[in-house]
Order: structure tokens, then C-alpha cells, then sequence
């Protein structure tokens, strides 16, 4: 039988000779390292003790300890801790019933995660292998000039600069504070899309395979995103299993030891209603006025922290921020993805360095996934790599389409959406959807109402009968981790982007006029940035009305005035700039902002497209990376066109920005 950490201390409290005893199921030079940190004899045994069950994990029994005592003809304390392993085994008998249930379930749960793939489908086609994450260990009194120089380096996505100022954790090290203490709360937080679900699910593939966290009998993952976890109302509710018998052992037997041995995972603490992030189940659990003894980890975009830390104010928390892919990681993955060809991957190298921007994208994991695999697609059919990011998903949802179609065997049934029966006719305006059938894109446009609708009103989640709804390959069945007879089942596009694009892809089939007032409403909305950028690329801005609204969004100035270049980018059509813009002087003035990398390389495209003298007055924080995309646009030269440039934050600009300038 495993030996437990709490008799553990008991054990280390015995008389006997640790050095020797330790040479038996340790290292010489682990023992010698334990020897001199100079602590008292007690404490000695006692590290000694748990370095030997943390190394050993389950191979820490109570025989193996025994075996060690008698060789050193310790036989009293050898009796001693035989003595313990019989109390211990006679209380497992007793609870042989609870156990057995616990033990089905672990079991279950390992089933679940060995065979649900981690990640979202997109990774999975072009890898097949976990890819590691870059997270940091956020700390509580951190320096506040070195946390602005962090929040800095994110923006701009340099994550190796990041990484030097903050303690890199491992995946190993999840739920261990510094002291060595564990954790009661883990909160993992992240920008959209930069793998916190990843991270969760890949928690629970470790210690399926008994890699980490050997002191939890049960690790739990629940998505809060699920409509039927959102709706638990006790502790109950929250283990699913076809069993009601197992279901009922293992609520009894967590209940009664107040959550001691399990983490729960919390995967989405945003995707809460506000209402259920303040007072539910789960911010119970999260506060520890449930189950108190249980580990709870976090999942969360920082839009959602206030709340979340005052839940863990008073408790023992470990911060964990993921921050994506590195240099280092992207190199790996675009390694692994593009291993059987060399000249391919020298090829992606060299356009990236040609279009930064959407290198700049790669430190989101899905991101790197879509990019590495729509170059190796165009390579392939010898078509020119994307330009903009709204061209990225024209490929990627183009790609996904045909794969659907080459697997499908019947043609796309119609899908009802809000009560909607008839589907729409195949619009003129979309020359990218290529060879696509005539079939799909009524159906394709039929799920972009359906985006639409989800951006609309905050919903990434949507609910049918299971195995009905046609998906086309752009939305996914959202794995249900715990089995119930209901036969219903949710489902989700590949990312939100996916869903942004495709809500885009809505608003570009409407006629002009409202088109135009869609742009006109949607200032000041941030559900809907990315919508109205992809908007602008699938219609190039092609009617009058059109042009209207850009017109109407660069008189707002400032934030207004740079929202409109970033369409005027995405349409990719210098002529249009001249339309837009070619007609006079320019001032851009922004305070109290940031601006990153790709801002500054839009605004360069489009001062250089406009061909008009500009006065940039930037009260932004900014660097000189984002100097260097400025001025890297290549046709026309945006620095002849700059009358003015001030900065008010120039300490962050640095050598690499003077250089640039001067």
C-alpha cells in the first residue's frame, strides 16, 4: 500500500537512523544534500521522508519502508510502521463500498482524457504532438515598473522578454507554491485563444498517465462554458456518471472528506454570467466554502480577474499566467508540422520575415497552427501565401469546406437556425469560395447567420440534438466529458476568430445601405472590432455606402481614425486608400493608449498608400519594434510621408527605435 503524506510526518517523528535508512530508497547524493542544509535531525528525517515519496510516487509503500528499517535491524520501528499500514488498511475495508466507486471513476476520468484529444481540432491536423506551452508564475508583489515592462512585452508579444522577468513554471510544478506548500487556489489566466483550454485538458492527460499530481485520487474537468454545468446548483450536480451508484459513492466519499485528494478544474471562469461568477456553486467551491480542502484550478481571460481574486483573496493562491508560443516554440512546431521538408520551412521563414504582421500572430498557438498549415495549402496548389488576416481565414475556411465535402458522401442537409426554414441564395461577391459546390455555400451561410447571431449576443455556444446539425467541418462537438442519456449535445466554431469571421461573412451578404449602418452602430463595440475588419476584406469596400462609413469613422479621429485604416488594410487595395485618404493632410493623435506592432504596420501601409503629408502626435506606450514596422512597408515608403512625429512615452523606444528614426 502507498504510503499517505499524512503518515508520513507521523513516520518522521519515529527514532531510527534516516542517513541509513535513506541510502536504502534515495540516492547517496540526495542524502548528502539533505545532510547539509544543516536543519535539525527531525527535520532532516522528515525531508528525507517526502523526497522519497515524491520521487518514488506510488512505489512509496509502507513494505518498501519496512524492508529498509529491518536491514538496519531497526525491527521496533519497523513494527511500528507495519502497525500504521494495518489501521490504514482495516479503514480502507470499512469504506471498501465508497472506494470501490472513487476508484471506477478515476478510472473513468483517465479514459476520458487518454482518449479525447487536447487542443482544438485545427492543431490536431497538423500535429500530433503536445507542443509545450510558454507559462510564467505571476507574483503578488511584483515590482510595479517590472509588471508594465511585462504588460509591454505581451503586447508586442515577446515572450522570451517576458520570461526573464518572471519564474517560468512547468507543468510538474502546477499547484506548488514556493515554499513548497500546495496551493488551495490555481489561477490560470490568458488572452483569448492563447491555449488556457489546452493547458486544463493537458493537466488532466498527465495525470492520467501518472506523470503529476500522484496526491489526487480524482482530477475533475469541467467546462463552465456547458450549459448543463452552469445549471448546478450543489455539489452533486457537478459529478456525471452513467453509473448512479458510482455517481453516489463518489459525492459521498468527496463530501466527507471536504474535497482532500481532488482537484477540481474550472475551465472558463469568464464565460460565467456575472451573476454566477459572484454567487453559484462554483464561487463556493472557489471562496472554499465548499469542499474547503479540495484544489481548485481556474481557467480565465484577465477580463474576468477582479472578481476572481477577491474569491481567493484570503486563501493560499498560485498565479499562473499562459503566455503562448516563444521563438523557441513556434520553431517547434513549425519543425514538427513541416518535418518532411526543409525547403518548405526555409520558404515560410522567408515570408514571414516579409509580412510580420502575421508573424506577429503566431505566439497564439491556434494562430501558428492556421498560418504553418494554410503556407504548406498554397504552396502545394503554387498559389501566393495571404496577406492580410482576413485572406488567412478565406483559406482556412476554404480548406475546411473542401475537406468536408471530399468526406462527405451525401450533400448538406438544410439546418434551421431561429426558426429560419428557407436558406439563403449563393451571393455574387464571393470569388474566394472558388470551386466550393453550389450545395455548401447556402449551408455555409446559413452558420454565418448563426455567428452573427452567437456575436451578437455573447454566445460561443450553441445547443442541438446530438449528431443533427451540419457543421461543414466549422464547428465542433464539444466533448462531453461526463455521460448522460439526454442524447443532446453543444457545439462550438474552431475559435471565435472562426466565428468573427463568419459573422463577417453575414454582414458582407447584406445589401449596401446596411452594411453601412452596421459600421456606423458598431463603434465603440469591441464583440465587434474583428467582425467589421473581416467585413471590410471579403467586400473590398466596393459601394459608395461603403465608403461612406469610412469616411464617417476617420472624422471621429484618434481610435476611430486608426480602426478605419485597419480596414483599409484588410481590403488590401492601395487605390482605395487614395480614394479614402488621397484628398488631404493627415493627424493622428492618440493619448493613453497602446499601440502594438501590427497598428503601426497598418498605419505605415496606409500613410504610404495615401500618398498625403501626416502629423502623428502618439501619446502611446511604444517601442522600437513598432517604429521598425512603421517603416517597413515596402511599396511607396511611409517615412516620406510623414510631416510630424512626436512621442510622449520615448523611454520605451529605446536604441532600436533611435536608429530607426534618426
Amino acid at each position: 500500500m502507498e504510503c499517505s503524506e499524512e503518515d508520513i510526518y507521523t513516520i518522521a517523528e519515529y527514532d531510527f537512523d534516516w542517513v541509513r535508512v535513506g541510502r536504502r530508497l534515495l540516492s547517496d547524493q540526495k542524502v548528502r544534500d539533505i545532510d547539509r542544509e544543516g536543519s535539525s535531525e527531525g527535520d532532516k528525517r522528515e525531508k528525507m521522508l517526502l523526497e522519497w515519496k515524491r520521487t518514488k510516487s506510488c512505489n512509496a509503500t509502507y513494505q518498501a519502508l519496512v524492508k529498509a528499517l529491518r536491514a538496519i535491524q531497526n525491527n521496533a520501528t519497523a513494527d511500528r510502521v507495519e502497525a500504521l499500514e494495518k489501521s490504514k488498511s482495516q479503514a480502507s475495508t470499512s469504506n471498501q463500498s465508497t472506494t470501490d466507486g472513487v476508484v471506477k471513476y478515476a478510472e473513468y476520468l483517465k479514459g476520458v482524457y487518454k482518449v479525447k484529444p487536447c487542443g482544438e481540432q485545427w492543431l490536431r491536423v497538423v500535429s500530433k504532438h503536445y507542443v509545450t506551452l510558454s507559462t510564467i508564475e505571476s507574483i503578488e508583489d511584483f515590482p510595479k515598473e517590472k509588471e508594465e515592462t511585462c504588460t509591454l512585452a505581451m503586447i508586442h508579444a515577446k515572450i522570451e522578454e517576458v520570461k526573464k522577468l518572471k519564474r517560468s513554471i512547468t507543468i510538474d510544478q502546477v499547484g506548488v507554491l514556493g515554499d513548497g506548500e500546495r496551493a488551495r487556489c490555481i489561477i490560470v489566466e490568458g488572452i483569448p485563444g492563447i491555449g488556457k483550454s489546452t493547458f486544463s485538458w493537458h493537466l488532466g492527460v498527465c495525470w492520467a498517465q501518472k506523470e503529476i499530481l500522484h496526491d489526487y485520487h480524482l482530477v475533475v474537468l469541467l467546462r463552465l462554458r456547458d450549459e448543463r454545468v452552469q445549471h448546478a446548483k450543489c455539489v452533486s450536480d457537478l459529478f456525471y456518471h452513467y453509473d448512479q451508484t458510482t455517481r453516489e459513492a463518489v459525492v459521498q466519499w468527496i463530501t466527507s472528506c471536504e474535497g482532500d485528494g481532488v482537484m477540481m478544474v474550472l475551465d472558463g471562469y469568464d464565460e460565467l454570467s456575472p451573476d454566477l461568477q459572484k454567487s453559484s456553486i462554483f464561487a463556493d467551491i472557489i471562496r472554499g466554502v465548499v469542499l474547503p480542502k479540495m484544489t481548485v484550478l481556474v481557467s480565465s481571460r484577465p477580463s474576468a480577474n477582479d472578481n476572481l481574486h477577491q474569491l481567493c483573496q484570503d486563501q493560499k493562491c498560485q498565479y499562473i499566467e499562459v503566455i503562448g508560443f516563444g521563438k523557441k516554440e513556434i520553431q517547434e512546431y513549425v519543425d514538427a508540422a513541416l518535418e518532411q521538408s526543409k525547403e518548405l520551412r526555409d520558404q515560410l521563414m522567408s515570408y514571414l520575415e516579409d509580412y510580420p504582421h502575421i508573424h506577429g500572430l503566431m505566439y497564439c498557438p491556434l494562430n501558428c497552427a492556421i498560418i504553418v498549415q494554410i503556407f504548406r495549402y498554397q504552396m502545394k496548389i503554387r498559389s501566393q501565401p495571404p496577406q492580410t488576416l482576413t485572406e488567412v481565414y478565406q483559406v482556412l475556411i476554404k480548406t475546411v469546406l473542401k475537406r468536408h465535402e471530399q468526406k462527405s458522401v451525401e450533400p448538406p442537409a438544410a439546418m434551421k437556425h431561429k426558426g429560419t426554414s428557407t436558406i439563403p441564395n449563393k451571393p455574387s461577391t464571393f470569388p474566394w469560395l472558388g470551386d466550393v459546390s453550389d450545395q455548401t455555400i447556402p449551408q455555409l451561410l446559413v452558420l454565418a447567420k448563426l455567428a452573427y447571431d452567437g456575436i451578437n449576443e455573447d454566445q460561443l455556444i450553441f445547443h442541438g440534438p446530438s449528431g443533427t446539425m451540419e457543421t461543414l467541418g466549422l464547428l465542433q462537438e464539444v466533448p462531453e466529458l461526463y455521460l448522460e442519456s439526454s442524447g443532446s449535445s453543444s457545439y462550438h466554431f474552431l475559435h471565435k476568430t472562426v466565428q468573427e469571421f463568419m459573422a463577417a461573412l453575414h454582414v458582407s451578404s447584406l445589401p449596401p445601405g446596411e452594411r453601412a449602418e452596421f459600421i456606423r452602430t458598431s463603434f465603440g463595440k469591441s464583440n465587434m472590432t474583428m467582425v467589421v475588419r473581416f467585413m471590410a476584406g471579403l467586400t473590398k469596400f466596393q459601394s459608395q455606402d461603403d465608403i461612406k462609413g469610412v469616411l464617417a469613422f476617420q472624422r471621429k479621429g484618434g481610435r476611430g481614425l486608426l480602426e478605419s485604416l485597419h480596414w483599409l488594410f484588410e481590403a488590401h487595395d492601395p487605390g482605395l486608400v487614395q480614394k479614402c485618404m488621397g484628398h488631404r493632410e493627415w493627424t493622428l493623435q492618440l493619448l493613453g493608449e497602446y499601440l502594438d506592432p501590427f497598428d503601426c504596420y497598418v498605419l505605415g501601409y496606409c500613410i504610404a498608400n495615401s500618398r498625403q503629408p501626416w502629423n502623428l502626435s502618439l501619446g502611446v506606450w511604444i517601442n522600437g519594434q513598432c517604429v521598425k514596422m512603421l517603416m517597413m512597408v515596402k511599396k511607396g515608403g511611409a517615412f516620406d510621408y510623414i510631416k510630424t512625429i512626436d512621442f510622449f512615452h520615448n523611454d520605451k523606444l529605446g536604441d532600436e527605435g533611435a536608429i530607426v528614426l534618426g
